[in-house]
């Protein structure tokens, strides 16, 4: 976008932020940024009050951006008390949040302000600004007489994690506020330093309060902790279940970190049998993950087999799965008999829980489970089965496997392949048995299959049988197998598979000969650097970086200046292997050109190699047309100049037209300023 100028008077420009059109607002809003600070800061101070956040927000950015924004923090700071405009109260918020450490003075300097909500403010900035200067006076602040400026020194305390602020904090508890005392305990869990818990344990007898002591004995505890949470899980109220649980595993977890859980172990495993179970058990009906890893932790460690079926439920979250597994086996509850069972009554979801958890546990005996899978009306737990059967390794089920190549759910087509290839390992000859069968289907996708197992078999006979398919695909799969093997008359194949009549294949196997050595390769890829199609070309090129050295270097130049970006990124990329001045000199020729993503990919390769060129070079890469290549330049000009690079920014900001790269210099002046 294109900044109005209107002569050298900021005011006319000014004139501007009372258009009725928003983007004339902010073009305004822009335009000031060519003037300091000290002349244009009032019209900046309305346009941050201006009804459009984009606008606020834009007179933000040409703020902060100015090297004089901290001397006029006190006048930002008056904002604050601008009683009918909330969006300017809060942006004048966000700019002394955004001066950061800086500002803290003239923020200290208004904690005794009369103003209650500006005094709130105030405390609220200096939280998230952190700045350890400003502990004593949010210290002082807990005393404060006004009730949500002491709770935001306290969540202020909190956020900062400051173990010096524990004292005060258990001190300020004494005053009769329970909405004080609660952000209290949120804050002393927040900074998790541990004290004594008698300070706290008192306000186990507020049921408001009862929660938030949960959360902070599991922030800070151990044993003692342990035991009060232990009582918790079997307390009334879901919430207080739910707290006591998350805190209980949180201790637990600090605890084996340093020894033994056995005796934090013992004081739930009497809730087995008991009504307990069932109430952490209803617990499980929830979204929250670190509820439900903490609840099933605590249902194994209990080790009531009542509550295996609700465990096996929530297998269906791969995140939970090692949990739920781990839970299951130390209640000892998952034998196949159980398993079956509950298979057989269970819905698709509960099905493919099931076959995800004999996956996880390893369990070869559970071959008659996993084969009524591979037959069930559900996709899905067909899927599973076949998933499972891999894993695991139950080669007795390949014949079943492989029926499944005729599913049609391309899902479970691809699971079934997938799998046949897993046990080729376990029972190479009854894959292999398949994959005949499947070489002379009159199906390619059947035939494409084939590929796929043989390259697992690393069956180089039939691969290079199937080099000669009719379909592309199947020949393209050929070459991809052919790649695994190696040796000559592998080589030989590959070679041979340049001169496919289809790009994809011949692209197949120049990107395969990349992984080869020797000058029969070396040469054939010579010849495909040359190929009709852009996309051979460029596998070409990226495989001679790889395999063909510096000696690659001619044929990679004549690519660098190939009309086609494409082939000229590959031959960047296949540059990036190589070292060498030569290799420096083709990268610095391409920064050096108009192609903007070729530009862009040149100079991120020099900045890597922390080339001395880019110090040269960059004043004219800010002067680039692509966009693009005139944000990286500013990002690597910050990187190497650091605080330096400010006046060629500042300078290069006047001019600059495109919104994301101006935003760019505007975050990196501010960072420097």
């Amino acid at each position: 976008m294109n900044v109005v100028r209107r002569g050298n008077d900021p005011g006319r420009i000014a004139e501007g932020l009372s258009s009725p059109d928003e983007e004339a607002r902010r073009s305004a809003v822009l335009g000031l940024s060519s003037f300091p600070l000290c002349a244009v800061r009032k019209y900046l101070y309305a346009a941050m009050g201006d009804p459009s956040w984009r606008v606020r927000k834009e007179a933000l950015s040409v703020y902060l951006a100015s090297p004089a924004a901290l001397e006029f923090a006190e006048e930002v700071f008056e904002l604050l008390r601008s009683p009918d405009n909330a969006g300017l109260r809060n942006l004048a918020a966000e700019t002394l949040e955004r001066l950061g450490e800086e500002a803290v003075p003239v923020l200290v300097a208004h904690v005794e302000d009369p103003d209650a909500d500006v005094r709130k403010f105030v405390i609220d900035i200096l939280g998230a600004i952190g700045d350890k200067s400003s502990f004593p006076c949010l210290i002082k602040v807990l005393n404060d007489g006004d009730r949500n400026v002491r709770n935001s020194a306290a969540e202020s305390l909190g956020s900062m994690g400051d173990e010096r602020a524990v004292p005060a904090l258990i001190e300020a508890l004494s005053l009769p506020d329970v909405s004080f005392r609660h952000t209290i305990l949120g804050a002393l869990a927040a900074i998790g330093s541990p004290f004594s818990i008698q300070s706290i344990t008192p306000f186990l007898a507020d049921p408001l309060l009862k929660k938030a002591v949960y959360e902070c004995l599991g922030a800070m505890g151990g044993m003692d902790a342990a035991r009060l949470l232990a009582e918790g899980l079997a307390g009334n109220g879901r919430s207080i279940r739910e707290s006591a649980a998350k805190a209980f595993m949180e201790v637990r977890g600090r605890i084996s970190r340093d020894g033994d859980t056995r005796g934090l172990d013992s004081l739930i495993a009497d809730y087995a049998g008991t009504p307990t179970v069932n109430a952490l058990v209803d617990l499980l009906d929830t979204s929250d993950q670190e509820l439900l890893g903490a609840v099933v932790g605590i249902l194994g460690i209990i080790g009531d087999g009542r509550a295996a079926p609700a465990i096996m439920r929530s297998c269906g979250d791969e995140r939970l799965l090692p949990v739920c597994v781990g839970a299951l086996r130390s209640m000892g509850a998952v034998t196949l008999p159980f398993l079956e069972q509950e298979f057989s009554a269970a819905d698709e979801s509960g099905k493919t829980n099931i076959l995800r958890l004999c996956m996880q546990m390893d369990a070869p005996d559970c071959v008659s489970l996993v084969r009524k899978g591979t037959t069930d009306q559900s996709p899905q737990v067909r899927e599973a089965a076949s998933r499972c059967a891999g894993r695991i390794g139950l080669s007795s089920l390949i014949p079943d496997i492989a029926m499944l190549l005729n599913d049609f759910d391309p899902y479970v087509r691809e699971a079934a392949l997938e799998s046949l290839s897993m046990l080729s390992s376990t029972d190479p000859s009854s894959v292999d048995a398949v994959s005949a069968a499947l070489v002379s289907s009159d199906d390619p996708d059947k035939r494409l299959y084939a590929a796929f197992l043989c390259g697992a078999l690393r069956d180089q006979e039939r691969l290079s049988l199937l080099l000669t398919d009719e379909d592309a695909r199947v020949r393209k799969a050929a070459v991809q197998g052919l790649s695994e093997l190696g040796g000559g008359a592998a080589l030989n194949h590959l070679i041979l598979a340049l001169t496919d009549e289809n790009p994809e294949v011949r692209a197949a196997a120049a990107d395969a000969l990349g992984e080869t050595e020797g000058e029969e390769s070396f040469n054939a890829l010579l010849i495909a650097a040359r190929d009709e199609d852009s996309w051979v070309r460029c596998s070409a090129v990226r495989s001679l970086g790889k395999a063909g050295g510096i000696r690659s270097l001619p044929e990679i130049e004549a690519a660098l200046t190939c009309p086609d970006g494409l082939v000229c990124l590959a031959a960047l990329d296949a540059l990036a292997l190589l070292e060498g001045e030569k290799s420096l000199e083709l990268i610095r020729r391409a920064a050096a050109g108009s192609d903007g993503d070729v530009v862009k990919a040149a100079i991120e390769l020099l900045a890597r190699r922390d080339d001395p060129w880019l110090e040269e070079g960059v004043e004219s890469l800010l002067k680039h047309h692509h966009w693009d290549v005139r944000g990286t330049a500013v990002r690597i000009l910050a990187e190497r100049r650091g605080a330096a690079a400010a006046p060629l920014l500042t300078s290069a900001l006047e001019t600059e037209s495109d919104d994301l790269v101006r935003n760019l210099m505007v975050d990196v002046l501010k960072r420097f300023s």
